[in-house]
């Protein structure tokens, strides 16, 4: 056991320097094909003069959504919401950074006040006390008009160590109808593991270690038949926490209303295309946590990549063949760098917003990184494929870190955003983080879940930066 421990330790050793050499020769990284910054800053964090002038009828306020007196614990994560087709806000979160126990919270005003769908006379469903990591949620229309809710989570093995292993992922669904006949998000079902030795089904039992399933699925994406008609089949993605390659899975359901979920293979390809960039050693950026957006014509899905690595801006990839080939990946700008993209588009202007932890370099790409925190990027698709800034950039909240001071750096253990936007544009979107300075009698060095509401309309109104 202690020489093959030894050997484990060597070889991580090696592999480390090899990753710092080798990180200027992956494609895109080095000196910036795009300018460091050049889209505007709106700032409607709490210290933030946007928010600080007050008087847009609770617009830019920072609305708590879960702390340490509702769950008693004072480490709440990663957050993910979906409007539902009455109004309401449903949003799922782990009682841990990025795993453990599930919970489930409800907005049936716009995010203004939350609270919790499982109580006595709705008990929440027992294995949601065992998932292991960060849940998403996703409503699914069917082509007959009938819908279903579905709530998944990983389930990797914490700490990652080489060796480690994991068990495939976890889905719950709920198909529970408010008097309109459109899902309500209050009655869920038992999980069910697929592609992990907890599997019930045979046809889905595998040997622990085959998927070692983080952020599943960190997209969920209706495909189209090649007439442009929507049909009922889903594209999810997530990554193998020990690799670094993002997978895809194709969700279906029978006759009866029984879900399958196909075998994972490889987003992007065979084992050598485009294999060096998403790699996790030898330069490459250790692709992660994709966000697929469909175009604004609906004829191309677009792939918007996190390099967890850190030595490139993060990668967009393109499809016109939904999602079955994709092509080579490409930076996008510094204003759109960071981790766990989440984008919708805003009905009244056409707007794309994508939420997600922000990365900065300090100076040249792959080196010295800060974060600004939680922010919003507004822009337009087009501007996925030519690199472009986009109209602006939203902090939307400060995390607090070492300093109590609320400066351009910000703590970068949040993003990881729900994200929702009405048909009249209200953005409400959904994240963790340390939101209060650590002499805050009431959330004092708590990381703990906020939502924040705003409209492009009143972003241009009060900040004078033209979205056009």
């Amino acid at each position: 056991m202690k020489t093959k421990l030894t050997a484990s330790i060597l070889m991580l050793l090696v592999l480390v320097p090899l990753t710092l050499v080798a990180c200027d020769s992956l494609p895109g990284s080095g000196t910036p094909t795009h300018p460091v910054s050049t889209a505007p800053l709106i700032d409607i964090s709490p210290s933030g003069n946007l928010a600080a002038a007050g008087g847009f009828d609770s617009l830019f306020d920072e609305i708590v959504v879960a702390d340490e007196s509702l769950y008693g614990t004072d480490y709440l994560g990663h957050p993910d919401s979906v409007l539902l087709d009455n109004g309401d806000i449903l949003t799922a979160f782990p009682l841990g950074h990025g795993k453990g126990e599930t919970e489930m919270v409800i907005s049936h005003d716009g995010g203004l006040t939350w609270e919790n769908i499982f109580d006595e006379d709705n008990p929440k469903p027992s294995s949601f006390s065992d998932t292991q990591e960060t849940p998403t949620l996703y409503k699914l229309d069917f082509t007959d008009g009938t819908q279903k809710l579905v709530c998944i989570s990983g389930r990797p093995s914490w700490p990652t160590v080489l060796g480690s292993v994991g068990e495939g992922f976890d889905v719950t669904v709920s198909e529970s109808l408010d008097e309109n006949g459109s899902c309500d998000g209050l009655v869920w079902s038992e999980h069910e593991n697929f592609y992990g030795p907890n599997a019930v089904r045979e046809e889905y039992k595998r040997f622990a270690g085959t998927w070692d399933v983080v952020v599943g699925m960190s997209s969920l994406t209706q495909l189209k038949d090649e007439d442009g008609n929507y049909i009922d089949k889903w594209m999810g993605t997530f990554h193998d926490d020990r690799t670094f390659v993002v997978y895809k899975t194709y969700l279906t359901f029978d006759e009866d209303g029984t879900m399958d979920w196909s075998e994972p293979e490889r987003l992007l390809g065979d084992e050598l295309e485009w294999r060096e960039y998403e790699r996790r050693f030898f330069g490459g950026g250790a692709f992660c946590e994709v966000e697929i957006i469909r175009s604004p014509d609906g004829g191309e899905l677009a792939a918007l990549f996190r390099v967890n690595n850190k030595n490139s801006h993060s990668f967009v990839s393109f499809s016109t063949d939904e999602g079955e080939t994709w092509s080579e990946p490409q930076t996008v700008s510094a204003e759109l760098t960071g981790e766990r993209h989440k984008a919708e588009y805003d009905p009244a202007t056409g707007k794309l917003v994508i939420t997600f932890r922000s990365v900065y370099y300090k100076n040249t790409v792959g080196g010295s990184w800060y974060s600004k925190g939680w922010v919003a990027w507004i822009g337009d698709y087009d501007d996925l494929k030519t690199g472009a800034a986009g109209d602006a950039v939203v902090k939307l909240a400060h995390t607090y870190g070492d300093s109590d001071a609320a400066g351009t750096e910000a703590n970068s253990d949040t993003g990881y955003a729900g994200l929702v936007i009405y048909r009249d544009g209200l953005v409400v979107t959904c994240s963790y983080g340390t939101f209060s300075p650590a002499d805050d009698p009431t959330h004092g060095g708590d990381t703990y879940i906020v939502a924040k509401r705003f409209t492009l309309r009143e972003l241009v109104r009060c900040s004078g930066v033209t979205i056009g």
